[in-house]
């Protein structure tokens, strides 16, 4: 009974302190009942005692018994305050968890939102989500998730947000809202789960299974040191790499000549916004390949390099045959068409004034087309002397600089023809290079007309001449329609016949930039090209410098 008692009072809440004030009240009522009834004869009788010891006991025990059931409430509730707070604690770990009113205004986040998104608690706080959807795929979002809240539904998904340092990260939402009786939206709770990491593996395992099943050879890696990040298996394979064996490795280990400077001067253009892939053809372990390279963005929003190299031996085998057999028939006809040349030459020396209008102009086209017929046999039967590398080259040491004014004075009445004029421009004083000269004035040939030929009427065709580290760079420069980056893949290919942009149709071999291409191969050149459809195009080689070594000898630089 004490003990009872005693707990009841001990307890420090409102129900037992009301409790407390009941049972004080049943002990003051005994003990006035029990002194006033002490001077009555009834009071004498025992069962008055008994009754109100019986009551009081009674009275008591229920107390007690209600105060047991209170106390097993209140413990029940500080659990769960407990496992509550726990829950808190694990979820502001794990999770963003933000809350807004009725109006969508944030009125409270939690430190993972702070730290996830860059935002402070007060930068948060009095705001709409709408600022961490600012990328196309949130925004939507964000209006489907407030359409959601307006009819009382929770919503369950993904969706992207854009952190204060800009960075696109993907999230896992769950938003509940919180309605009054009425059914009226209150507030709303929203937690979101980090997935960035996830998509991005994901992303990356559906893309390497793809990659890895490519007969083509496939090079991922950084654009800031060219470290790399995946090869498929074709690439490993040629190297005889595992695919674990690739982390730590870069790709000077894929070209011992790699060189940086050379390679940021390449994919320059595509750095700088200019053209969504650049490409190269060359030599890889002894065969011929064709390099494409643009930039891939990531799941998590980084840039990477991602070459694809293709080996085209088969398609230059191809190429050989239909070179080899066009060359016999070429071959053939080079003899009677030089006769025919040399007689119409001959017959317009001897009986030019005899002839009347109509006649001479009759053997003008004829010896105009027998001239191209003899153009393209040469260029066939060039072709072919530099595939079976029959072709010799007299290189000696040259200035590049008075090549490429000579090529401009010379070329300009081919281009006056056209309406085209042909500036230069250079701020070399003197570029020695080791060239066969009449090889790279075919080259320069064959560049400026096909720029004057793409050109309208009026329009300037740009040569220039450039230091470029340790080469020297020539380009010409059209304002013609452009070349389609499908059309840039085969400009060089043999036989290779483009599709002007505007629908015009100029005439050629198809065998001018494939000449090009291997004249300058040969020089240790590469050539490339800058192209957009409606703004021009800008065909550009790079030659290795001629450079003294300071014993009075001439040495090329490597390229």
């Amino acid at each position: 009974m004490y003990r009872a008692v005693k707990r009841v009072f001990s307890v420090r809440n409102k129900q037992a302190f009301a409790l407390r004030l009941v049972m004080v009240g049943l002990l003051a009522t005994f003990i006035v009942t029990a002194f006033a009834t002490v001077e009555s004869e009834e009071a004498r009788s025992p069962d008055i005692y008994l009754l109100l010891t019986a009551f009081l006991f009674v009275a008591v025990g229920a107390f007690y018994k209600l105060q047991q059931t209170s106390l097993r409430r209140d413990q029940m509730l500080m659990m769960q305050r407990k496992e509550n707070a726990a829950m808190r604690v694990a979820l502001d770990t794990h999770a963003i968890v933000s809350v807004t009113d009725a109006v969508g205004t944030i009125i409270d986040v939690n430190e993972r939102f702070v730290e996830l998104t860059g935002y402070t608690r007060s930068e948060a706080i009095g705001r709409t989500p709408r600022f961490l959807h600012e990328c196309a795929e949130g925004e939507n979002t964000f209006h489907v998730i407030r359409k959601s809240l307006d009819q009382g539904l929770s919503w369950h998904g993904e969706h992207c947000s854009v952190t204060k340092n800009g960075e696109r990260r993907w999230f896992e939402v769950t938003v509940v809202p919180m309605m009054d009786r009425r059914g009226k939206l209150m507030k709303a709770i929203s937690v979101r789960t980090d997935v960035t990491e996830q998509r991005a593996a994901e992303g990356d395992r559906q893309m390497r299974a793809i990659l890895d099943n490519l007969q083509d050879e496939v090079f991922i890696y950084n654009l800031d040191d060219t470290s790399l990040r995946y090869m498929n298996r074709a690439a490993c394979d040629r190297f005889g790499w595992a695919l674990d064996e690739v982390a730590g490795k870069s790709m000077r280990d894929i070209r011992e000549d790699f060189e940086i400077d050379r390679f940021r001067a390449h994919v320059a253009p595509l750095l700088e916004g200019k053209v969504d892939a650049t490409y190269a053809q060359g030599k890889l372990a002894g065969s011929p390949v064709e390099v494409s390279t643009s930039i891939l963005e990531t799941a998590d929003g980084e840039r990477v390099f991602i070459s694809i190299l293709r080996d085209i031996r088969e398609r230059h085998a191809l190429a050989r045959a239909k070179l080899s057999s066009v060359s016999v028939v070429s071959h053939e006809l080079r003899t009677p068409l030089t006769a025919i040349s040399g007689a119409i030459k001959m017959l317009r020396g001897r009986f030019d004034q005899d002839m009347s209008r109509e006649a001479a102009g009759v053997v003008e086209i004829a010896e105009r087309n027998c001239d191209r017929l003899l153009f393209i046999v040469n260029d066939i039967l060039d072709l072919e002397k530099i595939e079976a590398g029959k072709m010799a080259f007299d290189k000696k040491h040259i200035d590049l600089n008075g090549l490429v004014n000579e090529a401009v004075t010379t070329l300009q009445t081919y281009a006056s023809g056209l309406n085209v004029r042909i500036a230069l421009e250079s701020d070399c004083d003197s570029a020695m290079v080791e060239a066969d000269q009449a090889r790279l004035m075919q080259v320069m040939s064959n560049l400026v007309s096909n720029a004057a030929k793409y050109s309208s009427s009026g329009d300037v065709v740009t040569v220039s001449l450039a230091d470029n580290g340790n080469c020297w760079r020539v380009a010409v420069r059209d304002s013609g329609p452009g070349i389609s980056r499908e059309n840039q893949k085969k400009l060089f290919d043999t036989f290779a016949q483009i599709s002007a942009a505007d629908g015009k149709k100029r005439l050629g071999t198809g065998l001018g930039l494939a000449i090009t291409r291997r004249i300058l191969d040969n020089h240790q050149a590469r050539i490339a090209v800058q192209s957009e459809i409606g703004k021009g195009s800008t065909f550009y080689f790079d030659i290795p410098k001629l450079v003294d070594d300071g014993s009075n000898r001439m040495r090329v630089i490597a390229a």
